[in-house]
């Protein structure tokens, strides 16, 4: 992997993030308010900028983990291509609760136990 600078986050980086004028690559060590962290990604319609930030006392393979976790529930880097296999299930999931609605079942309350 390349080397990068650690980039400071400013409230004027943090606008070219946001603006599209600036991209960083994921896994980029940051360093801004809440001290240092890993660059996940930045939302372009909010300009929320998402960082894996180190928490005191993390060692490498901690601060490791919680950063590939995030890659994996935010479909960042390698796992980019599973998106869309996600967001057709979360479709068909949808499509078949819309269809039990409009096909009389009774909804089933998960709150009352099922007697049988």
């Amino acid at each position: 992997m390349p080397y990068f600078p650690t980039i400071e986050l400013t409230p004027q980086v943090s606008l070219l993030l946001a603006r599209g004028a600036l991209r960083l690559n994921p896994g980029q060590w940051v360093r801004g308010p809440k001290g240092h962290g890993r660059y996940l990604r930045t939302d372009p319609r909010t300009g929320t900028t998402y960082v894996s930030w180190l928490r005191p006392g993390d060692d490498w393979e901690t601060a490791s983990q919680r950063f590939s976790r995030a890659c994996r529930k935010g479909f960042i880097g390698r796992y980019r291509g599973g998106y869309e296999a996600e967001k057709a299930r979360r479709e068909m999931a949808r499509l078949i609760a819309d269809a039990d609605h409009a096909g009389g079942v009774p909804m089933r309350d998960e709150r009352q136990p099922t007697l049988f």
